[in-house]
């Protein structure tokens, strides 16, 4: 007999002697993530690249062709090797490794919506470059439809490439060339950075663009994905060369529908993308059924447990055993659930707060099955639906909780590091104490290049090293994004999981050291009374003012045990501010980093001091403003906090951002009256991402509109009907 060793080499060397499954890519933009995966997967000479096929679609024609604008340009990758991805630094041995390939085709698409316009539905119409990218059809390369769409595009650039996406898939799966048969495994469509809400829009851009004669069911399937932090620190300056300073150390994604086969799938395919064979690195999946580490309930561990003690043929037999485990599982856990509450119902042992604690939330139930009689779903004498068991033995119950992944996204929304470092970094930096009206308008300060030995200022190395953008980023981020982020997956997720704040912070390192402090988000909501502010706000718009006492856990004092946002609540403050400025100004990966500025050149004086202010047009802003701090604001609004009081810092830098972009994302302090809406009545808040701006302005509506499908599937809920009504929908 042959031992379990030997089985297991001759396993791994056959599955190195054979080639790839064959693969078709497609990227969607022309960032430097895209120029990067030019080099590295259009390499032919890596065996790792063999049978798949790299196409690009763009509105950089004169970048991603050659100069003759005939074929696809080659580039040139150097990528800067550390010791470790997880401790960077040019002290510590490094390596320089050059990547060199092309794309195996390139489709240039318009710059306006025309060339989809022009179709009205009629199949003899040619397909336009977008929709031949996807298809395969008359592509000059063998790949078929594409098995995987990828944004690679700055995250402002997400909903207008979700509507174009959106249109050419309808039109495709009407005219049947994404492929008929079932059998086809999903296409997935995705970001390699998935802040700002990318299931929210998608959501939103597929039911903009959904044609009237869809019949609600796509001929192929579709699937989402979305990473939590982007995988590359890279920059181009020049077309065909690329520079790849690291990468990111955890490779963590969001999927959607949440499923055994999801996740092996996009396993398969963003392994090969992010070259996780060759580097080393293991992909992570985040939600509810995530591993324990991260919040979830471990249904991914054991996914992949059951497919290595089996020698499966093919995936999807290795997929139909893990659902079955799941499944399993969970049946026997909704049987214990399901007659531990009937039980309780007859002998009339539930009281209010015990009905509401065993309540499915919402996220977790489907439209149909609730009562509205007010707008809100009621749970009085609710039991639980009688699980069909079909529906049992294949799917675990943590992806039944939240089919569509929106956890999941929602800790890719509120984890992005970004979003929060940008904003603060700016607001420090453009700060000009001798000229404070005109620095207060626009941003503008002097800067003498010549003294200071650099043509702008670095925008790290200059910008985070003031004091001031550190206070304000451990404010932001460690104090009043943390009390969001703790009401919030109170609200949203079934009690005992946290897939939302097991992420805080982004870093690895800087989670735990927060958790060693005491200042993680359930510390900050605990401590701040917030979360139970939230919690009791929620309670109280459900059930009525009386009964909240009863819920409150034995709270008898009736008096408030909300401390709010003050002084000392975050532990050791200053020390973090000092670590979270000079960690980033000293950052040897990033020092390098200019500002994104505009130069008055008719201000030069004698001694070559300019003034320079800055540019608002770059994604520092209009990713970072909209898409990332909006969202905060929008949320505690949501959930009932007062935003001058709770969430000063955030709401003073979005304001004096905002001034300097000339918009209106949140109401101006002048503006602000008794009983309005900071962010809701502001004029420009469709400009966001904030919830209120798809119409979404309560915690209930909040669950209602998570309950659509992320490609416009669902049909009939009351969510799609506010989402019609938003600001936002009306302006597209």
């Amino acid at each position: 007999p042959v031992s379990p060793i030997h089985q297991q080499h001759r396993a791994t060397t056959k599955q190195q002697m054979a080639p790839p499954a064959p693969q078709t890519t497609l990227l969607i933009g022309g960032s430097n993530g895209t120029s990067t995966l030019c080099a590295i997967l259009g390499d032919k000479s890596n065996p790792a690249n063999a049978n798949h096929v790299l196409r690009v679609a763009t509105r950089s024609g004169h970048k991603y062709l050659d100069d003759n604008q005939a074929a696809p340009r080659v580039w040139r990758c150097t990528e800067k090797k550390h010791i470790s991805d997880v401790v960077a630094a040019d002290f510590l041995p490094t390596r320089l490794i050059t990547h060199v390939g092309a794309p195996d085709s390139v489709f240039v698409y318009g710059g306006d919506q025309q060339e989809d316009e022009k179709k009205k539905g009629d199949d003899d119409e040619p397909l336009n470059p977008l929709e031949r990218a996807i298809s395969g059809v008359h592509a000059p390369d063998n790949g078929g439809s594409a098995d995987i769409i990828i944004l690679a595009c700055p995250v402002s650039a997400h909903f207008a490439l979700l509507r174009r996406i959106a249109k050419a898939m309808y039109n495709l799966d009407r005219r049947g060339l994404l492929g008929r048969s079932p059998a086809r495994p999903p296409i997935f469509i995705g970001s390699l950075y998935a802040a700002g809400g990318l299931d929210w829009m998608s959501r939103i851009a597929f039911l903009k663009e959904r044609p009237v004669d869809f019949n609600g069911t796509w001929k192929r399937s579709l699937g989402l994905f979305g990473l939590k932090a982007f995988p590359y620190l890279t920059k181009s300056l020049k077309a065909g060369e690329v520079s790849l300073h690291g990468r990111f150390p955890q490779l963590q994604v969001a999927v959607s529908p949440s499923n055994a086969g999801s996740r092996s799938r996009v396993k398969m395919l963003l392994d090969r993308v992010l070259q996780n064979n060759e580097t080393g690195k293991k992909l992570e999946f985040l939600g509810l059924s995530s591993n324990e580490v991260l919040g979830g309930d471990g249904t991914c561990d054991e996914e992949l447990q059951v497919m290595k003690e089996k020698d499966y043929t093919t995936a999807s037999s290795a997929v139909a055993a893990a659902n079955a485990y799941g499944g399993a599982k969970s049946a026997m856990i909704i049987a214990a659930q399901t007659h531990k509450q009937i039980k309780n119902a007859k002998e009339g042992s539930v009281s209010a707060s015990a009905a509401a604690a065993a309540a499915p939330p919402i996220i977790m139930t489907n439209s149909s099955s609730a009562a509205t009689s007010n707008g809100h779903s009621s749970t009085k004498n609710r039991l639980p639906p009688k699980p069909a068991i079909d529906t049992l033995v294949t799917q675990s119950l943590a992806d039944q909780a939240d089919p569509f992944s929106s956890l999941a996204f929602l800790s890719c929304t509120l984890n992005s590091t970004n979003q929060i470092l940008h904003p603060c970094i700016l607001v420090a930096l453009f700060r000009d104490e001798a000229n404070p009206e005109r620095n207060e308008q626009d941003g503008t300060i002097s800067w003498n290049p010549t003294k200071e030995l650099t043509p702008l200022p670095r925008f790290y190395a200059d910008g985070a090293a003031k004091i001031e953008a550190g206070q304000l980023i451990t404010a932001i981020a460690g104090g009043e994004m943390y009390f969001v982020i703790d009401a919030l997956e109170r609200l949203l997720s079934p009690r005992g999981y946290d897939p939302i704040s097991a992420l805080h912070g982004g870093e690895p390192v800087g989670r735990k050291f927060m958790n060693i402090l005491g200042n993680s988000p359930h510390d900050m909501g605990s401590r701040s009374g917030l979360t139970n502010l939230a919690l009791k706000t929620e309670f109280a718009k459900l059930y009525g003012s009386e009964n909240v006492k009863e819920a409150a856990d034995g709270d008898d004092s009736g008096g408030e045990d909300t401390n709010g946002n003050r002084a000392g609540l975050i532990n050791r403050e200053k020390m973090l501010a000092w670590c979270m400025s000079t960690g980033l100004s000293r950052n040897s990966r990033l020092n390098a980093v200019l500002s994104p500025c505009i130069v008055d050149e008719s201000s030069r004086q004698v001694d070559g001091t300019i003034q320079i202010k800055p540019n608002t047009q770059t994604r520092f802003f209009t990713d970072d403003t909209q898409h990332g701090l909006c969202i905060s604001l929008g949320l505690a609004e949501l959930l009932g906090f007062d935003l001058e009081r709770y969430m000063p810092q955030t709401l003073y830098v979005v304001r004096r951002l905002q001034k300097w972009m000339k918009k209106e994302f949140v109401l101006p302090q002048e503006k602000v009256t008794a009983g309005s809406k900071i962010v809701s009545d502001a004029k420009d808040v469709w400009e966001t991402s904030a919830p209120q701006a798809f119409g979404v302005k309560t915690v209930q509506e909040l669950k209602r509109f998570l309950q659509l499908d992320v490609f416009s599937e669902t049909h009939g809920l009351n969510a799609e009907g506010v989402l019609r009504k938003s600001g936002l929908m009306a302006r597209l």
